[in-house]
């Protein structure tokens, strides 16, 4: 099996020490380059003979020798040399053109001669081509093992990667929206084979139950935001957290509304609808912080009228009359028109003092009306003037002349009271007899 190299230079010190026969060390060797991989054999094994490393390739063609060290939990941190410098001639070739390079002493030998028993964890094994002299040095090859117990040995993890996930999240409709709106949530987890479930939450508070992930994709659709800014977020637990890594997404701010208010009682005109009554612009809303109202006559707007009450005014006489109500919140606001109706003429008016006769109640002389006083008061009066109660010929103004015929009759006169928009009020003197 094939592994990926580790890069590891053999410091120019130890190198020193073992070349056999060194001369001129005085040359700084060029870095390192990675040339491929080591393959370890037996790839598994108790560790009671030494293992063979292959290289994946031959040394660049400068390279005459070779050194292969070792490091890991025990030795040196510039390890150790397990292979001194040796000519690569003296090593036989693998089919592939690799290097075929017996270890001479097991692990535990190289892990006594460093000064401990214990072998655990990774361990790198590095084959550097160099030159038979100097410190110049032409690339490397690499392997790792792994020691599950002091004697048992693999050249695969026992732990296996975990692949990382990215999780993230959308939301439709987009903000803001108002209260009580249909919110979808959609997380989306990659990559798309990790299996799980996605719990969607709103700051701390979580949203429902955990969603199933399918395809990459977890949606949610709640209703339940309330009015004020939220932090919505994903978060992604694998079904098996050994092949994928947990994941959130980032906080997605959302805003709702407060839902503007809404109509509980239609708009309705109240009252006695007649001109000189006064109506009332009837109606309720949920979750309005304030209203305001308009009248319309005919379906127009009256100027000034947008008090919730309404004084009917002869004008408003024989129209269509109704009432618009606005009710507000931080939300928006909302209207509302009632009904229309037909306003009516106002009540007769009313005498409140008795109309009476002035002037000399005998022939040739001239009587005067007066209409005495009316409620709400008249703006015009017509005049009928009576002959023991029967109406005179043409005595229809404010005042007559007494003519022989009305000489020992009783003489009265009524009064029609008359203003726009109401029904006539009538009333009659008292007689006075003509002498």
């Amino acid at each position: 099996m094939m592994f990926t190299s580790v890069r590891r230079s053999v410091p120019a010190g130890l190198a020193a020490v073992l070349v056999a026969g060194a001369i001129g060390l005085g040359a700084t060797g060029a870095e390192a380059a990675s040339l491929g991989t080591l393959e370890v054999s037996p790839a598994t094994g108790t560790d009671t003979s030494g293992m063979t490393v292959t290289t994946s390739g031959a040394c660049p063609g400068p390279a005459t020798n070779l050194i292969v060290s070792v490091t890991g939990s025990g030795f040196p941190s510039d390890g150790k040399v397990v292979v001194s410098n040796s000519p690569i001639g003296t090593y036989q070739t693998s089919p592939a053109g690799g290097i075929v390079v017996p270890l001479t002493e097991t692990m535990r030998d190289y892990a006594n001669e460093a000064g401990f028993q214990t072998l655990q964890g990774r361990y790198d094994f590095t084959l550097t081509c160099r030159g038979a002299f100097g410190s110049a040095t032409y690339g490397d090859f690499g392997a790792p093992i792994w020691f599950t117990s002091n004697t048992a040995y693999q050249n695969t993890d026992p732990v296996p990667s975990v692949t990382a996930t990215t999780t993230t999240l959308a939301a439709t409709p987009a903000s803001p929206v108002v209260a009580g709106t249909s919110v979808k949530l959609t997380a989306t987890v990659a990559p798309n084979t990790a299996a799980g479930t996605v719990q969607f939450k709103d700051g701390t508070q979580a949203l429902g139950s955990p969603v199933a992930v399918s395809a990459g994709t977890a949606a949610l659709t709640t209703s339940a935001l309330a009015a004020g800014s939220h932090s919505l977020t994903a978060v992604f637990t694998p079904s098996d957290a050994a092949v994928y890594a947990p994941s959130a997404s980032t906080a997605l701010p959302y805003t709702v509304k407060v839902k503007p208010p809404t109509v509980v009682t239609a708009p309705k005109v109240t009252g006695t609808v007649r001109v000189g009554s006064t109506v009332t612009c009837s109606a309720t809303f949920g979750g309005a912080t304030s209203s305001t109202y308009a009248w319309l006559r005919d379906g127009s707007a009256i100027g000034g009228a947008t008090a919730r009450t309404r004084t009917l005014v002869a004008a408003d006489y024989p129209h269509k009359l109704a009432c618009r109500v606005t009710a507000t919140n931080s939300g928006g606001s909302t209207s509302a028109t009632s009904p229309a109706v037909t306003v009516a003429r106002g009540p007769a008016l009313k005498n409140t003092t008795r109309p009476s006769v002035t002037g000399t109640a005998k022939t040739g002389k001239r009587l005067t009306a007066k209409p005495g006083s009316w409620k709400p008061a008249a703006t015009s009066y017509g005049y009928v003037w009576k002959r023991d109660g029967h109406a005179i010929r043409g005595g229809t103004h404010s005042t007559y002349v007494l003519t022989r015929t009305d000489k020992g009759h009783l003489i009265t006169v009524t009064i029609t009271a008359k203003r726009s928009g109401y029904a006539n009020g009538t009333a009659t003197s008292k007689s006075v007899r003509v002498g």
